[in-house]
């Protein structure tokens, strides 16, 4: 039975007022299944982002915190290696003041045994 047919047939037992209230009933009732279907999605949008959202977030508190510790495990590396050269540095002056030393004193002993 097609769509106009089923119509004729209801207006003939309805009533074309009938037929009206009929047709504004079902647009009523589809318009809020469809708020209501809306809603629900609206809602479960809402709960699956806001879950989506958690396990971001914890995935990136989880990565910031590796993160964090390579850092500190490289920078303690650097400062250690920065410890060392700092003592090779000082070690390598100290001879190179005490050889300059010695040198200068050697100088003023030939002068004083040249001049004197």
């Amino acid at each position: 039975m097609g769509k106009l047919s089923a119509l004729n047939t209801l207006r003939e037992k309805l009533g074309e007022d009938g037929v009206n209230a009929l047709l504004e009933v079902i647009e009523e009732e589809r318009e809020r299944t469809r708020d209501h279907l809306f809603r629900l999605l609206e809602e479960r949008f809402a709960r699956r982002l806001a879950e989506e959202i958690g396990k971001l977030r914890s995935e990136m508190y989880e990565e910031i915190g590796k993160l964090r510790s390579e850092m500190h495990d490289e920078i303690g590396k650097l400062r250690a290696e920065m410890h060392s050269m700092k003592a090779d540095l000082i070690k390598w002056m100290f001879v190179f003041w005490v050889s300059q030393t010695l040198v200068i004193i050697g100088v003023i002993f030939a002068l004083m045994r040249f001049l004197g």
